[in-house]
């Protein structure tokens, strides 16, 4: 993860400015005020001073969306006006478990998430740098507005304000409808048949034919060595992995009901 080291490790030249380079600078700042044995330091006119590097393209691709999840997250954990403690488990549990952040990493994402909390900005203005950044990559534009549902769905209860965020997020991401029924359906819907052909984005009257060829279609665009080959760490790869396994899923689902 040789980003996150030159994130932690020394000042950073962020380039990418808006809302994001904001939230980030600020937070790798608090980072170093509160822990400056952390990063390697040298004399520069009788003053110590941090190293400065410089991020690759990859990089800073990988430092944007690292920054867009945490940005994004913590504006919508207060659509509903408080973050509860069912949301905070959750996003820590996709630290942990998902991303795999330890350490440093892992308190560099809450401070991210924290600042961003903090800042005037708009969920709204989070959602379009990383829309204007991911647009021609759909499995990471798909796999953050399945976060968001998943976070919704965290405390059992769909409140009002969630679902305006998640149809700005959709608006934002030029998303269909049929997309956003397919990802809805995953939390807040019984799993019954029509739901897992709603995941496929198909309809229950399609054929085993038209189903199979959707079901290529999905489960290429999530399979983990996509998400790989798009430049992101290997720790991201779980991010698109659940959705990988619910397609999957869905897919058998359908096949034995159809006897196919």
């Amino acid at each position: 993860m040789a980003w996150m080291g030159k994130l932690l490790g020394g000042t950073i030249g962020l380039s990418f400015g808006g809302p994001l380079g904001a939230v980030i600078g600020a937070a790798i700042g608090n980072h170093f005020d509160q822990s400056s044995s952390n990063y390697s330091q040298t004399r520069v006119s009788g003053t110590r001073a941090r190293q400065r590097t410089n991020l690759n393209q990859q990089e800073k691709k990988q430092t944007i969306f690292f920054t867009s999840i945490f940005s994004m997250l913590a504006k919508f954990a207060q659509a509903d006006g408080t973050v509860n403690r069912a949301e905070v488990k959750t996003i820590d549990n996709f630290i942990k478990n998902e991303l795999k952040l330890r350490g440093e990493a892992r308190q560099l994402a809450i401070k991210v998430f924290d600042e961003a909390k903090r800042k005037n900005n708009s969920f709204e203005e989070y959602a379009q740098q990383f829309y204007n950044n991911f647009k021609n990559e759909q499995t990471l534009v798909l796999g953050m507005f399945d976060l968001l549902f998943r976070i919704a769905a965290a405390d059992n209860d769909f409140h009002h304000k969630e679902k305006e965020y998640i149809k700005k997020a959709q608006r934002i991401f030029g998303l269909n409808e049929s997309q956003y029924q397919s990802i809805r359906s995953q939390y807040f819907e019984s799993a019954d048949l029509d739901n897992y052909y709603k995941i496929l984005e198909c309809s229950p009257q399609a054929d085993f034919k038209e189903v199979k060829r959707q079901y290529r279609k999905k489960a290429k665009e999530f399979h983990p060595d996509n998400v790989i080959g798009k430049g992101l760490p290997e720790e991201f790869v779980d991010f698109a992995e659940q959705e990988f396994k619910k397609i999957n899923d869905a897919y058998e689902k359908i096949k034995a009901e159809k006897n196919a």
